[in-house]
């Protein structure tokens, strides 16, 4: 274990001034003890921790069986772990891990796809809801937020390292590979009208629990791209009551994943 005494100490510039900086890198900041834990625990690669006497202490052996070589574990007195990350926090234990991505042709069903979804909050409880209802893969566009930010890690909790997750570089093409595996498209929608996708519309509850399932849902404030929905089986919506038209995407799914799943 190596005592940390100053913030401004070098070998902890992968936790300095955390809120500043999201820049693209291959490696991931897990700062919440949780998630954290769930990362030592999972099989990803750990490169170092962070954290305060009282967590090196209740965690200590399972921080030693995955980091043998003390010098990868950072321990600092509380005002020290805040000044060092730029600000003040509940829980003084972070931990850094190497990204993991797997290939398209690895994904296993059932899979859910991202299609230009932004917002780093709403990624994390889109995969927290996947993994609580049994998705096992998720395929990100080029156009979506990376899964790996510090918040969607975070709001997580953890889940990311229970799932598969890959990117696509043409969402249309992906989905047109993965109904050659006999994969059933849904895509999660709001009805339109006059839209030329009418026929093949229905309630997530008419859809029944189809096998293979591959569910897209789409961007916060646009939804899902014509492109996407032109090459999906069905789009599936939730009908809702008192003139509410939609819900946030990540409640939408969890939705959605309760009558599919």
């Amino acid at each position: 274990m190596q005592k940390i005494l100053t913030p401004l100490d070098e070998r902890l510039s992968d936790y300095s001034l955390l809120k500043s900086k999201e820049s693209p890198s291959d490696t991931f900041v897990a700062d919440h003890e949780k998630t954290a834990v769930r990362l030592l625990l999972s099989d990803f690669e750990v490169q170092s921790v962070f954290c305060t006497d009282k967590y090196w202490q209740k965690h200590k052996d399972l921080i030693t069986s995955k980091l043998p070589d003390e010098k990868k574990c950072f321990v600092a007195d509380k005002s020290i772990f805040e000044e060092t990350i730029g600000f003040p926090v509940h829980q003084g234990f972070m931990a850094v891990g190497k990204q993991k991505w797997a290939k398209e042709e690895d994904l296993t069903f059932p899979i859910l796809i991202l299609n230009a979804i932004v917002d780093s909050e709403n990624i994390g409880s889109i995969l927290r809801s996947a993994a609580a209802f049994g998705i096992q893969s998720v395929l990100f566009d080029t156009k979506s937020a990376s899964p790996y930010l510090r918040r969607s890690v975070r709001v997580s909790m953890g889940a990311i390292f229970q799932l598969h997750v890959a990117k696509s570089s043409n969402l249309p093409e992906s989905i047109k590979r993965l109904q050659e595996r006999s994969a059933h498209v849904i895509s999660l929608a709001l009805p339109k009208e006059n839209s030329v996708h009418v026929s093949k519309t229905k309630t997530i509850q008419e859809i029944g629990k189809p096998s293979n399932l591959v569910l897209i849902i789409g961007n916060e404030a646009n939804g899902i791209e014509e492109s996407v929905l032109d090459v999906s089986h069905v789009i599936g919506y939730i009908p809702m009551k008192n003139k509410i038209d939609s819900l946030n995407v990540s409640h939408a799914l969890a939705v959605a994943l309760s009558h599919l799943l």
